[in-house]
Protein backbone atom coordinates (compact mmCIF):
# COMPACT_ATOMS: atom_id res chain seq x y z
CA UNK A 1 0.00 0.00 0.00
CA UNK A 2 3.19 2.44 0.29
CA UNK A 3 4.38 2.83 -2.75
CA UNK A 4 7.70 4.64 -1.96
CA UNK A 5 8.18 2.89 1.64
CA UNK A 6 12.11 1.83 0.43
CA UNK A 7 12.48 5.49 0.22
CA UNK A 8 10.36 6.49 3.38
CA UNK A 9 12.87 4.02 5.53
CA UNK A 10 16.37 5.16 3.93
CA UNK A 11 17.50 7.98 6.53
CA UNK A 12 16.29 9.07 9.93
CA UNK A 13 15.35 6.70 12.82
CA UNK A 14 14.83 3.64 10.42
CA UNK A 15 13.15 1.07 13.40
CA UNK A 16 10.70 3.44 14.59
CA UNK A 17 9.85 5.14 10.86
CA UNK A 18 8.94 1.01 10.13
CA UNK A 19 6.96 0.35 12.45
CA UNK A 20 4.90 3.90 12.43
CA UNK A 21 4.44 2.38 8.90
CA UNK A 22 3.21 -0.38 9.43
CA UNK A 23 0.74 0.19 11.87
CA UNK A 24 -0.99 2.67 9.28
CA UNK A 25 -0.64 0.31 6.81
CA UNK A 26 -2.67 -2.08 9.03
CA UNK A 27 -5.24 0.50 9.97
CA UNK A 28 -6.27 1.69 6.07
CA UNK A 29 -6.81 -1.78 5.32
CA UNK A 30 -8.97 -2.74 8.03
CA UNK A 31 -11.41 0.21 6.34
CA UNK A 32 -12.13 -1.57 3.21
CA UNK A 33 -15.30 -0.07 2.41
CA UNK A 34 -15.76 -3.15 -0.10
CA UNK A 35 -15.74 -5.61 2.41
CA UNK A 36 -17.78 -3.42 4.47
CA UNK A 37 -20.44 -3.10 2.21
CA UNK A 38 -20.55 -6.59 2.13
CA UNK A 39 -20.71 -7.18 5.55
CA UNK A 40 -23.64 -4.99 6.03
CA UNK A 41 -25.49 -5.53 2.78
CA UNK A 42 -26.64 -9.04 2.24
CA UNK A 43 -29.13 -10.65 -0.49
CA UNK A 44 -30.97 -13.80 0.42
CA UNK A 45 -33.67 -14.42 -2.93
CA UNK A 46 -35.42 -11.27 -2.79
CA UNK A 47 -34.48 -10.03 0.41
CA UNK A 48 -32.21 -7.22 0.87
CA UNK A 49 -30.92 -6.82 4.47
CA UNK A 50 -29.52 -3.90 5.04
CA UNK A 51 -27.69 -3.67 8.62
CA UNK A 52 -31.05 -4.91 10.80
CA UNK A 53 -33.22 -3.64 8.17
CA UNK A 54 -35.21 -5.68 5.73
CA UNK A 55 -36.63 -4.52 1.84
CA UNK A 56 -38.33 -6.71 -0.47
CA UNK A 57 -37.04 -5.83 -3.77
CA UNK A 58 -40.03 -7.70 -5.48
CA UNK A 59 -41.91 -4.60 -4.48
CA UNK A 60 -39.57 -2.21 -6.82
CA UNK A 61 -39.50 -1.99 -10.68
CA UNK A 62 -36.17 -0.38 -10.52
CA UNK A 63 -33.20 0.10 -8.78
CA UNK A 64 -30.86 3.51 -8.87
CA UNK A 65 -27.37 3.48 -7.47
CA UNK A 66 -26.37 7.14 -6.87
CA UNK A 67 -23.44 8.39 -4.57
CA UNK A 68 -20.58 11.09 -4.57
CA UNK A 69 -17.12 10.71 -2.62
CA UNK A 70 -13.78 9.19 -2.15
CA UNK A 71 -14.45 5.99 -1.24
CA UNK A 72 -17.67 5.47 -2.71
CA UNK A 73 -16.00 3.45 -5.95
CA UNK A 74 -15.56 0.28 -3.80
CA UNK A 75 -19.57 0.91 -2.14
CA UNK A 76 -20.81 0.80 -5.79
CA UNK A 77 -18.27 -2.44 -6.71
CA UNK A 78 -19.63 -3.95 -3.48
CA UNK A 79 -23.66 -3.33 -4.66
CA UNK A 80 -22.75 -4.33 -8.02
CA UNK A 81 -21.76 -7.64 -6.60
CA UNK A 82 -24.59 -7.79 -4.44
CA UNK A 83 -27.51 -6.82 -6.54
CA UNK A 84 -25.95 -7.22 -10.24
CA UNK A 85 -28.63 -7.04 -12.61
CA UNK A 86 -31.15 -6.03 -10.65
CA UNK A 87 -29.41 -2.73 -11.10
CA UNK A 88 -31.30 -0.32 -13.53
CA UNK A 89 -28.44 2.05 -13.35
CA UNK A 90 -27.50 5.56 -11.48
CA UNK A 91 -24.45 7.38 -11.23
CA UNK A 92 -21.05 7.59 -8.58
CA UNK A 93 -19.09 10.47 -8.74
CA UNK A 94 -15.37 10.13 -7.36
CA UNK A 95 -12.19 11.62 -6.92
CA UNK A 96 -9.61 12.08 -10.22
CA UNK A 97 -7.63 8.71 -10.31
CA UNK A 98 -10.56 6.95 -8.22
CA UNK A 99 -12.46 5.76 -11.28
CA UNK A 100 -12.20 1.96 -12.15
CA UNK A 101 -14.93 -0.50 -14.32
CA UNK A 102 -17.89 -1.14 -13.38
CA UNK A 103 -20.76 -3.11 -16.15
CA UNK A 104 -23.80 -1.27 -13.98
CA UNK A 105 -23.19 1.22 -12.18
CA UNK A 106 -21.78 4.38 -14.47
CA UNK A 107 -18.80 6.19 -12.47
CA UNK A 108 -17.64 9.80 -12.86
CA UNK A 109 -14.38 12.01 -11.79
CA UNK A 110 -14.61 15.16 -10.40
CA UNK A 111 -12.04 17.69 -8.84
CA UNK A 112 -11.61 17.44 -5.31
CA UNK A 113 -11.29 19.81 -2.71
CA UNK A 114 -12.13 22.49 -4.91
CA UNK A 115 -15.11 21.62 -7.84
CA UNK A 116 -15.38 22.05 -11.25
CA UNK A 117 -17.53 21.97 -13.64
CA UNK A 118 -17.47 18.19 -13.77
CA UNK A 119 -18.44 18.47 -10.52
CA UNK A 120 -22.09 20.76 -11.45
CA UNK A 121 -22.76 18.18 -14.00
CA UNK A 122 -22.75 15.12 -12.07
CA UNK A 123 -25.22 16.47 -9.93
CA UNK A 124 -27.18 17.52 -12.50
CA UNK A 125 -27.55 14.01 -13.70
CA UNK A 126 -28.12 13.27 -10.03
CA UNK A 127 -30.63 15.15 -9.84
CA UNK A 128 -32.37 13.81 -12.62
CA UNK A 129 -32.37 10.43 -11.73
CA UNK A 130 -34.11 11.60 -8.11
CA UNK A 131 -36.98 13.31 -9.73
CA UNK A 132 -37.31 10.20 -12.37
CA UNK A 133 -37.54 8.21 -9.09
CA UNK A 134 -41.26 6.99 -8.60
CA UNK A 135 -43.29 5.16 -6.00
CA UNK A 136 -42.06 1.34 -6.78
CA UNK A 137 -38.42 2.34 -7.53
CA UNK A 138 -35.79 2.01 -4.72
CA UNK A 139 -32.63 4.72 -4.63
CA UNK A 140 -29.08 3.29 -2.95
CA UNK A 141 -27.00 6.73 -1.95
CA UNK A 142 -23.74 5.60 -1.73
CA UNK A 143 -22.06 8.94 0.59
CA UNK A 144 -18.59 9.29 1.70
CA UNK A 145 -16.13 12.02 2.65
CA UNK A 146 -15.74 14.93 -0.26
CA UNK A 147 -19.29 14.30 -1.05
CA UNK A 148 -19.70 18.11 -0.89
CA UNK A 149 -16.80 19.44 -3.90
CA UNK A 150 -17.46 16.23 -6.13
CA UNK A 151 -21.32 16.75 -6.12
CA UNK A 152 -22.57 20.30 -6.78
CA UNK A 153 -25.62 21.90 -7.83
CA UNK A 154 -26.18 25.59 -5.99
CA UNK A 155 -29.34 27.26 -5.37
CA UNK A 156 -31.06 29.62 -7.88
CA UNK A 157 -29.69 32.91 -8.75
CA UNK A 158 -25.55 31.43 -7.63
CA UNK A 159 -23.69 30.53 -10.47
CA UNK A 160 -21.48 27.72 -10.53
CA UNK A 161 -18.69 30.12 -10.33
CA UNK A 162 -19.66 31.93 -7.18
CA UNK A 163 -20.46 28.43 -5.62
CA UNK A 164 -16.30 27.55 -6.19
CA UNK A 165 -14.78 30.78 -4.87
CA UNK A 166 -17.36 30.29 -1.32
CA UNK A 167 -16.22 26.90 -1.16
CA UNK A 168 -12.26 27.86 -1.94
CA UNK A 169 -12.87 30.67 0.01
CA UNK A 170 -14.25 28.48 2.97
CA UNK A 171 -11.45 25.34 2.97
CA UNK A 172 -8.51 27.99 3.00
CA UNK A 173 -10.08 29.70 5.71
CA UNK A 174 -9.40 27.48 8.64
CA UNK A 175 -12.30 26.58 9.41
CA UNK A 176 -13.55 23.12 10.44
CA UNK A 177 -15.52 20.29 8.14
CA UNK A 178 -18.73 20.32 9.79
CA UNK A 179 -18.43 24.67 9.99
CA UNK A 180 -17.47 24.35 6.02
CA UNK A 181 -20.40 21.88 5.64
CA UNK A 182 -22.61 24.33 7.10
CA UNK A 183 -22.09 26.94 4.71
CA UNK A 184 -22.65 24.78 1.51
CA UNK A 185 -25.96 23.43 3.01
CA UNK A 186 -27.35 26.44 2.80
CA UNK A 187 -26.02 27.43 -1.00
CA UNK A 188 -27.25 23.68 -2.27
CA UNK A 189 -29.81 22.19 -3.62
CA UNK A 190 -29.07 18.79 -2.50
CA UNK A 191 -27.31 18.84 0.44
CA UNK A 192 -28.93 19.26 4.09
CA UNK A 193 -31.54 16.72 2.94
CA UNK A 194 -32.94 18.17 0.13
CA UNK A 195 -31.83 15.36 -2.36
CA UNK A 196 -34.43 13.09 0.17
CA UNK A 197 -37.22 14.88 -0.47
CA UNK A 198 -36.24 15.49 -4.25
CA UNK A 199 -36.23 11.45 -4.40
CA UNK A 200 -39.63 10.53 -2.76
CA UNK A 201 -41.75 9.11 -3.36
CA UNK A 202 -39.11 6.46 -3.96
CA UNK A 203 -37.54 4.72 -1.12
CA UNK A 204 -33.89 5.52 0.12
CA UNK A 205 -31.52 3.18 1.29
CA UNK A 206 -28.55 5.49 2.75
CA UNK A 207 -24.64 3.68 3.04
CA UNK A 208 -22.03 5.99 4.31
CA UNK A 209 -18.28 5.60 5.16
CA UNK A 210 -17.55 7.89 8.18
CA UNK A 211 -15.42 10.57 7.70
CA UNK A 212 -16.82 12.68 10.63
CA UNK A 213 -15.75 13.34 14.15
CA UNK A 214 -17.43 11.09 16.11
CA UNK A 215 -19.25 8.83 13.10
CA UNK A 216 -22.32 12.11 13.48
CA UNK A 217 -25.06 10.44 10.38
CA UNK A 218 -25.94 13.77 9.93
CA UNK A 219 -22.94 14.90 8.46
CA UNK A 220 -21.97 11.46 6.96
CA UNK A 221 -25.15 10.79 4.85
CA UNK A 222 -25.43 14.78 3.72
CA UNK A 223 -28.14 14.32 0.99
CA UNK A 224 -30.39 12.53 3.44
CA UNK A 225 -30.56 13.83 6.50
CA UNK A 226 -31.98 16.70 8.11
CA UNK A 227 -29.74 19.72 8.84
CA UNK A 228 -29.25 20.90 12.30
CA UNK A 229 -27.12 23.85 10.77
CA UNK A 230 -29.41 27.15 10.43
CA UNK A 231 -29.23 30.01 7.67
CA UNK A 232 -27.77 32.49 10.25
CA UNK A 233 -24.76 29.40 11.69
CA UNK A 234 -23.78 29.98 7.78
CA UNK A 235 -23.72 33.95 8.16
CA UNK A 236 -21.87 33.72 11.48
CA UNK A 237 -19.19 31.05 10.17
CA UNK A 238 -18.69 32.89 7.08
CA UNK A 239 -17.91 36.57 9.83
CA UNK A 240 -16.44 34.47 12.17
CA UNK A 241 -13.20 33.34 9.28
CA UNK A 242 -13.39 36.26 7.94
CA UNK A 243 -14.72 35.09 4.97
CA UNK A 244 -17.94 37.29 4.57
CA UNK A 245 -16.24 40.67 2.98
CA UNK A 246 -14.25 38.10 0.27
CA UNK A 247 -17.27 36.41 -1.02
CA UNK A 248 -19.12 37.36 -4.16
CA UNK A 249 -22.01 39.95 -4.19
CA UNK A 250 -24.55 38.00 -5.31
CA UNK A 251 -23.55 35.40 -2.38
CA UNK A 252 -23.47 38.16 0.28
CA UNK A 253 -27.03 39.04 -1.11
CA UNK A 254 -28.29 35.58 -1.16
CA UNK A 255 -27.65 35.26 2.55
CA UNK A 256 -28.22 38.77 3.47
CA UNK A 257 -31.73 38.60 2.48
CA UNK A 258 -33.27 35.77 4.55
CA UNK A 259 -36.53 33.99 4.04
CA UNK A 260 -38.07 30.59 5.13
CA UNK A 261 -38.30 28.86 1.33
CA UNK A 262 -34.27 29.55 1.50
CA UNK A 263 -34.08 27.16 4.90
CA UNK A 264 -32.73 23.56 4.89
CA UNK A 265 -35.10 20.68 5.61
CA UNK A 266 -35.06 20.31 9.54
CA UNK A 267 -37.36 17.18 9.41
CA UNK A 268 -38.20 14.60 6.65
CA UNK A 269 -40.79 12.72 8.42
CA UNK A 270 -42.72 12.40 5.09
CA UNK A 271 -39.31 10.41 3.43
CA UNK A 272 -38.95 6.11 3.71
CA UNK A 273 -34.64 6.24 4.78
CA UNK A 274 -33.20 3.16 5.51
CA UNK A 275 -29.63 4.50 6.80
CA UNK A 276 -26.37 1.83 7.76
CA UNK A 277 -22.70 3.69 8.53
CA UNK A 278 -20.51 1.04 7.20
CA UNK A 279 -17.10 2.15 8.06
CA UNK A 280 -16.52 4.15 11.33
CA UNK A 281 -13.85 5.92 12.48
CA UNK A 282 -13.21 3.60 15.63
CA UNK A 283 -12.35 0.85 13.25
CA UNK A 284 -9.66 3.31 11.93
CA UNK A 285 -7.93 3.92 15.57
CA UNK A 286 -8.94 0.52 16.78
CA UNK A 287 -7.00 -1.00 13.80
CA UNK A 288 -4.60 1.26 14.52
CA UNK A 289 -4.29 0.28 18.44
CA UNK A 290 -4.31 -3.07 17.66
CA UNK A 291 -1.42 -3.65 15.45
CA UNK A 292 0.90 -1.61 17.64
CA UNK A 293 0.50 -3.99 20.75
CA UNK A 294 0.67 -7.15 17.90
CA UNK A 295 4.87 -5.76 16.82
CA UNK A 296 5.54 -4.60 20.59
CA UNK A 297 4.56 -1.42 21.56
CA UNK A 298 2.14 -0.15 24.27
CA UNK A 299 -0.49 2.03 22.53
CA UNK A 300 -2.18 5.13 23.46
CA UNK A 301 -5.22 6.52 21.78
CA UNK A 302 -4.71 10.22 22.16
CA UNK A 303 -7.82 11.15 20.75
CA UNK A 304 -10.24 10.86 17.97
CA UNK A 305 -10.95 14.42 17.99
CA UNK A 306 -7.70 15.72 16.84
CA UNK A 307 -8.19 19.48 15.62
CA UNK A 308 -6.53 22.62 14.68
CA UNK A 309 -4.04 24.24 13.05
CA UNK A 310 -1.92 21.46 11.65
CA UNK A 311 1.48 22.55 11.90
CA UNK A 312 0.92 23.44 15.79
CA UNK A 313 -0.97 20.34 16.68
CA UNK A 314 2.11 18.43 15.22
CA UNK A 315 4.52 20.60 17.71
CA UNK A 316 2.39 20.37 20.94
CA UNK A 317 1.80 15.98 19.78
CA UNK A 318 5.78 16.18 19.42
CA UNK A 319 6.26 17.84 22.70
CA UNK A 320 4.25 14.51 24.20
CA UNK A 321 6.09 12.31 22.34
CA UNK A 322 9.81 13.87 23.34
CA UNK A 323 8.96 13.92 27.48
CA UNK A 324 7.95 10.41 26.93
CA UNK A 325 11.25 9.35 25.55
CA UNK A 326 13.15 11.51 27.71
CA UNK A 327 10.92 10.60 31.21
CA UNK A 328 8.68 8.08 30.61
CA UNK A 329 5.62 10.32 31.32
CA UNK A 330 3.16 10.51 30.53
CA UNK A 331 3.67 7.45 28.35
CA UNK A 332 6.24 4.71 29.10
CA UNK A 333 8.60 3.55 25.54
CA UNK A 334 8.41 1.81 23.44
CA UNK A 335 4.74 2.85 22.81
CA UNK A 336 2.71 4.02 19.88
CA UNK A 337 0.74 7.23 20.50
CA UNK A 338 -2.52 7.28 17.92
CA UNK A 339 -4.64 10.06 17.01
CA UNK A 340 -7.41 10.37 14.45
CA UNK A 341 -9.54 13.43 13.84
CA UNK A 342 -8.83 16.44 11.29
CA UNK A 343 -6.90 19.40 11.28
CA UNK A 344 -7.00 22.29 9.12
CA UNK A 345 -4.95 24.82 7.77
CA UNK A 346 -5.05 28.35 7.34
CA UNK A 347 -3.77 29.38 3.93
CA UNK A 348 -3.65 33.99 3.80
CA UNK A 349 -4.21 35.35 0.43
CA UNK A 350 -0.26 35.84 -0.38
CA UNK A 351 0.79 32.63 0.96
CA UNK A 352 0.05 30.13 -2.19
CA UNK A 353 2.38 26.99 -1.93
CA UNK A 354 1.93 22.92 -2.57
CA UNK A 355 0.71 21.49 0.63
CA UNK A 356 -1.78 19.49 3.07
CA UNK A 357 -3.40 18.88 6.55
CA UNK A 358 -1.08 15.96 7.47
CA UNK A 359 1.68 16.78 5.53
CA UNK A 360 2.05 20.34 7.80
CA UNK A 361 1.13 18.32 10.48
CA UNK A 362 4.33 15.75 10.43
CA UNK A 363 6.38 18.25 9.50
CA UNK A 364 5.55 20.62 12.38
CA UNK A 365 6.39 17.77 14.75
CA UNK A 366 9.93 17.66 13.26
CA UNK A 367 10.28 21.20 14.32
CA UNK A 368 10.33 20.00 18.43
CA UNK A 369 11.81 16.27 17.36
CA UNK A 370 16.02 15.57 18.02
CA UNK A 371 18.61 13.00 17.69
CA UNK A 372 18.61 12.11 21.47
CA UNK A 373 15.29 10.00 21.23
CA UNK A 374 13.71 7.59 18.52
CA UNK A 375 10.84 9.11 17.36
CA UNK A 376 8.99 8.38 14.12
CA UNK A 377 5.61 10.72 13.36
CA UNK A 378 3.27 9.58 10.18
CA UNK A 379 0.32 11.43 9.50
CA UNK A 380 -2.08 10.40 6.74
CA UNK A 381 -4.91 11.45 4.95
CA UNK A 382 -7.23 7.89 4.75
CA UNK A 383 -8.10 8.60 1.13
CA UNK A 384 -4.59 8.82 0.09
CA UNK A 385 -4.62 12.33 -1.02
CA UNK A 386 -3.66 15.13 1.27
CA UNK A 387 -5.36 18.21 0.59
CA UNK A 388 -4.88 18.96 -3.18
CA UNK A 389 -1.73 16.82 -3.17
CA UNK A 390 -1.68 13.22 -4.73
CA UNK A 391 0.42 12.22 -1.47
CA UNK A 392 -1.29 10.96 1.54
CA UNK A 393 1.09 12.58 4.44
CA UNK A 394 4.40 12.72 5.65
CA UNK A 395 6.81 10.17 7.62
CA UNK A 396 9.25 12.57 9.82
CA UNK A 397 11.52 12.46 12.78
CA UNK A 398 14.97 14.31 13.93
CA UNK A 399 16.44 14.15 10.53
CA UNK A 400 13.93 15.45 8.58
CA UNK A 401 15.04 19.26 9.90
CA UNK A 402 18.63 18.23 9.66
CA UNK A 403 18.43 17.15 6.35
CA UNK A 404 16.25 20.02 5.10
CA UNK A 405 19.26 22.41 6.40
CA UNK A 406 21.86 20.56 4.28
CA UNK A 407 19.25 21.54 1.29
CA UNK A 408 19.47 25.04 2.19
CA UNK A 409 15.50 24.93 3.38
CA UNK A 410 14.49 25.98 6.95
CA UNK A 411 11.17 23.41 7.45
CA UNK A 412 9.55 26.59 9.80
CA UNK A 413 9.67 29.29 7.22
CA UNK A 414 8.55 26.59 4.70
CA UNK A 415 5.58 25.73 7.00
CA UNK A 416 4.42 29.81 7.20
CA UNK A 417 4.68 29.93 3.01
CA UNK A 418 2.37 26.76 3.04
CA UNK A 419 4.58 25.12 0.56
CA UNK A 420 5.72 22.07 2.49
CA UNK A 421 5.07 19.16 -0.46
CA UNK A 422 8.50 19.95 -2.47
CA UNK A 423 10.57 19.72 0.34
CA UNK A 424 9.28 16.41 1.66
CA UNK A 425 9.48 15.35 -1.83
CA UNK A 426 13.28 16.24 -2.14
CA UNK A 427 13.31 15.03 1.51
CA UNK A 428 11.90 11.72 0.86
CA UNK A 429 9.44 11.75 3.89
CA UNK A 430 6.27 12.03 1.39
CA UNK A 431 4.18 9.07 1.91
CA UNK A 432 2.56 8.04 -1.44
CA UNK A 433 -0.09 5.37 -1.11
CA UNK A 434 -2.11 6.14 -4.19
CA UNK A 435 -5.63 6.24 -4.34
CA UNK A 436 -6.68 3.64 -1.02
CA UNK A 437 -10.29 3.38 -1.58
CA UNK A 438 -11.54 4.63 1.59
CA UNK A 439 -11.85 7.85 3.80
CA UNK A 440 -12.08 7.97 7.74
CA UNK A 441 -10.28 11.01 8.84
CA UNK A 442 -7.27 11.45 9.29
CA UNK A 443 -4.42 9.18 11.11
CA UNK A 444 -1.42 10.72 13.50
CA UNK A 445 0.52 7.25 14.91
CA UNK A 446 3.80 8.83 16.77
CA UNK A 447 6.40 5.78 17.65
CA UNK A 448 8.25 6.07 20.48
CA UNK A 449 11.20 3.33 20.67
Amino acid sequence: MIKNKVELLSHGHREAREKALDIVTHALQACDPFKATLNFVKLDGSRLSVGDQVLDLDCFKRIFVIGAGKATYLQAAALEKILGDRITGGLVVVKDGQKGPLERIPITEASHPVPDQRSFDACREILEIADEAGTDDLVICAMSGGISSLCIQPVEGISPADKIEVNRLMVHSGADVTEIMSVRRHLSRVKGGRLAERIQPAVAVALTVSDAIGDPIEWNTDWTSPDSSTFEDAVHILKKYAVWDMCPKVVKAYFSAFDAAKETPKSLAGCEIHTQMTVRIKDLWTAAVQRASEIGLTPHLLTTTLCGESREVGRTLATLATESAATGNPFQPPCALIASGETAVRVMADKKGLGGANQELAAGASLNLDRRHCIAVCALDTDGTDGPTHLAGALTDYSTVLRAAQKGHDVYNVLLKHDITPLLMELDDAVDTGSTGTNVNDLVVMVVM
